[in-house]
């Protein structure tokens, strides 16, 4: 499994696949080797050069104790992971708060970004305190209690999902059964992101984001209020904007997964085409 150095960083990493380069970076607490991140590698894998990067405060990254980052150091991470694989340009998928460090290496490496695809995430971080932090932090504080994992899935689909998944009693039982992720966030890791994401504001750079971008938003979305991704919208140049049913993890869900994929592939092909 590679890792590349960066000062008392050791990222962790998977790239795999021929064509197409593509860079996805995860969500919070999220990482390349989670659900979401298998199903991206087996779909895009088979059709693309994909390079997929544990965040600081996630997956295997390894950061030592104490550690702060902001999304920027994020981003700077991509990029240099990017440069050591050699790839100086990819098409980037960012997912969440994947989404900001999409956004601000869109912003700071303009070189290394083919196109830019924002799902489900914002340009800023709304006034603390607020309801999407709340529902983090609960999230947070049920794991260290220890409750049994179906509960806590039962606490997360809440606001995960949107109201059609629930009409779907096969679907919530894989969800309230799956197992545990053996990767979880830890509590160090938890509050490094939550503090980088407390200090995301890229407002003032999303004008200057010239490269191709499709914003992916859910109306259905809890976790991160859809006007906040319709605004991000409408702040980047030319960016084109789609909506998704099915809340904030629509990629998810096996009736809204292969609109996603498709659409990504789709405008890929068309911007290498432009």
């Amino acid at each position: 499994m590679p890792t590349l150095q960066r000062g008392e960083v050791q990222l962790h990493y998977e790239i795999s696949g021929q064509g197409l380069p593509v860079v996805y970076i995860c969500g919070f607490g999220s990482h390349g080797a989670d659900t979401l991140g298998q199903i991206t590698r087996s779909v895009l894998g088979e059709q693309t050069r994909l390079l997929v990067v544990d965040n600081r405060g996630s997956g295997r990254t390894q950061t030592p104790p104490g550690a702060v980052a902001t999304i920027d150091d994020m981003a700077d991470d991509v990029a240099a992971v990017m440069a050591h694989e050699g790839l100086d340009s990819a098409h980037i998928l960012g997912v969440s708060m994947g989404g900001c460090v999409a956004l601000t290496l869109a912003a700071h490496h303009p070189q290394r970004v083919r196109s830019l695809i924002a799902a489900v995430t914002l340009g800023h971080s709304p006034t603390m305190p607020n309801r999407s932090a709340f529902m983090l932090q609960s999230l947070r504080d049920l794991r260290d209690r220890k409750l049994p994992p179906d509960v806590i899935a039962r606490f997360t689909a809440l606001f995960l999902l949107g109201e059609q998944p629930f009409e779907y009693e096969p679907l919530m039982q894989v969800w309230v059964n799956a197992p545990p992720d053996p990767l979880e966030q830890t509590p160090e890791g938890f509050l490094l992101q939550k503090a980088a994401l407390e200090r995301y504001d890229l407002r003032p750079h999303l004008s200057r984001i010239t490269a191709p971008t499709l914003v992916m938003s859910s109306p259905d979305d809890v976790l991160v209020p859809p006007r906040f991704q319709d605004e991000l919208a409408a702040a980047i140049p030319s960016a084109q904007l789609k909506h998704y049913p099915g809340g904030h993890v629509f990629m998810l869900l096996p009736m809204y997964s292969p609109t996603y994929f498709a659409d990504a592939l789709a405008f890929w092909s068309a911007c290498e085409q432009a």
